[in-house]
């Protein structure tokens, strides 16, 4: 017999250990009997939370992904927001990876908050909530047990949603040309090899370089190596760096929105021409800034 995985109210109660236990929906469409009760109690959540009732449990099932999904289309498929299809299966965008044979859904919309995050929108969920916001549950994903914090109902909040559409920072020099990237690399000075911490992209003197993210200015100076320099602080840890500047255009401790013009491109410190300099870290540890930028031509 398939047991499914309820939540009542505050208590869990998990007698499957396998996502293999969990019903499998056959038929994405009204057919299929497992689908319709998944629509219908997707359905029952909403209609006793306009009405102030307990809403039915929350209960798993299984479905098995075809050629043309994406998270988009199988969350309007059953009712769900996007951000619930997302978090349950640790999914970091729209796009379902080729090596995702099925899909774990829940019949009620939340944010489920991983408990030990691996990748960035995780992070920046578990950031955003606390430790200790919503039903601490265990869902099989892809046949690991996994413990998340569900929050029932909630869904993205704007910078989740940048995060997860793959928005995250936005480009601090849309005019210029990538010149060398993040990793080992050869030291333009010395030729001895070393690491790379962020990428360097060429422009024109004096070009404007903008903020890439919300957040707020908490360094600001000249650096031999890197001569005028900004760092700008953001949300869940993250911390963006800009070199090279001739010219810096914010105050310490000032806020910043994305997009706003924070510095001109220059070639102060140790340069072999004009250019930018551009780091991002999390908790004080390097990235490649091109995973979480939008990608270039």
């Amino acid at each position: 017999m398939r047991v499914p995985f309820f939540v009542f109210g505050l208590i869990l109660v998990a007698s499957a250990h396998s996502q293999a236990r969990y019903p499998l929906i056959e038929r994405p469409d009204r057919s299929d009997p497992l689908f319709l009760q998944v629509v219908q109690n997707v359905e029952q959540f909403h209609m006793a939370v306009r009405r102030g009732d307990d809403p039915p449990p929350l209960t798993m099932y299984r479905y098995e992904v075809r050629p043309g999904d994406t998270v988009l289309t199988v969350s309007a498929r059953f009712l769900l927001p996007y951000s619930t299809i997302a978090t349950v299966n640790r999914l970091t965008g729209t796009q379902i990876p080729s090596d995702v044979g099925e899909l774990v859904i829940p019949t009620a919309p939340g944010i489920f908050v991983a408990q030990t995050p691996v990748n960035d929108l995780e992070r920046i969920i578990a950031s955003d909530r606390g430790p200790d916001r919503g039903d601490l549950i265990s869902v099989t994903v892809r046949g690991q047990p996994i413990s998340f914090r569900y929050v029932r109902g909630e869904d993205f909040s704007a910078l989740e949603r940048r995060a997860f559409l793959d928005a995250l920072f936005r480009d601090p020099l849309p005019s210029g040309r990538i010149t060398s990237r993040y990793g080992f690399r050869l030291d333009p000075f010395t030729g001895l090899r070393s690491f790379h911490h962020g990428v360097d992209i060429s422009a024109r003197e004096g070009a404007d370089v903008y903020a890439a993210r919300d957040g707020r200015v908490i360094e600001s100076g000249e650096d031999r190596l890197f001569g005028l320099y900004i760092i700008i602080e953001h949300e869940a840890g993250y911390t963006t760096f800009y070199g090279h500047l001739s010219e810096v255009l914010v105050e310490l401790n000032a806020r910043v929105t994305s997009g706003m013009i924070i510095g001109r491109v220059g070639s102060t410190g140790i340069s072999t021409g004009p250019h930018l300099h551009f780091e991002v870290r999390i908790h004080g540890t390097s990235r490649d800034p091109l995973s979480v930028l939008p990608r270039r031509n």
